[in-house]
């Protein structure tokens, strides 16, 4: 397996657990993993990352995983947890945001974030497919998805199809935030999606300000080491499509007055 080292630790668990040889490559380091997949020249190989990465919010090169896989005979699996339901046509995710289909690919996202409800699912070739049906132990030996939840997700389903207006506002949202917060001495981490970080580097000051903003009633959590490297504390700003334009500019005006 090889795996870019921001992966969620769902993914780096689930490594550990298949028992199978692990390589770690630099994030979104293509030369590094190509350096990798190259050395491997037996066994089956399954490149892993996430589609949108969680606490940096920007996005995989998935096309140029696609190509080195196609180059080396390996699979790629795409956990799209912060890209179902948000970006590409439809909402359809991180794939059709770059327009990627090939028989290679694994695919595979929450349906606890932008589907509003619970579980997960995969969506693969179907040798792929039976293999889970009959070997995963974590599918196989939990309990069937509830009737309610099914038919809650198939309305959640539809919503997202359908919600183009609703994701052009998140992106409207997004770029308010990050024109609004340009000039404060701390900086937005580079990301086009709904996860905007901002870099505070020292961890009590990060809290700080998360409980200052606490207390003016916006939630943002203050994420520290071990979770980000040592040095690299941030708040997470989380936008979605049922903010308000006034609800973003409450927040940059927080910040601009806690950060003086």
């Amino acid at each position: 397996m090889f795996a870019d080292k921001l992966n969620h630790a769902s993914l780096n668990d689930a490594m550990l657990l298949s028992r199978a040889s692990v390589k770690r490559y630099r994030h979104n380091d293509m030369a590094q993993l190509e350096t990798l997949l190259a050395k491997a020249d037996s066994g089956n190989k399954l490149v892993i990352t996430d589609a949108v990465f969680s606490m940096d919010g920007d996005l995989a090169c998935l096309p140029e995983l696609l190509t080195l896989c196609e180059q080396y005979d390996a699979w790629l699996l795409v956990d799209d947890a912060h890209g179902f339901g948000v970006l590409g046509n439809e909402g359809r995710g991180s794939l059709a945001h770059f327009k990627l289909a090939s028989s290679r690919i694994i695919y595979m996202a929450t349906l606890g974030k932008a589907a509003g409800v619970f579980g997960a699912f995969v969506a693969a070739e179907q040798v792929v497919i039976d293999t889970l049906v009959n070997h995963a132990r974590s599918y196989v030996y939990t309990t069937a998805t509830p009737p309610a939840l099914a038919s809650a997700l198939m309305e959640s389903v539809k919503l997202i199809s359908r919600g183009d207006a609703m994701r052009a506002h998140l992106q409207q949202l997004i770029a308010q935030l990050r024109d609004g917060l340009s000039n404060l001495p701390c900086q937005l981490m580079p990301s086009n999606t709904a996860i905007q970080p901002l870099m505070i580097g020292d961890n009590q000051q990060a809290l700080v300000l998360s409980d200052g903003l606490r207390e003016r009633d916006i939630w943002v959590a203050a994420i520290r080491p071990p979770t980000v490297p040592q040095g690299t504390a941030r708040l997470r700003i989380t936008l979605s499509a049922a903010h308000t334009t006034a609800d973003v500019e409450q927040l940059i005006g927080a910040l601009h007055e806690l950060v003086r």
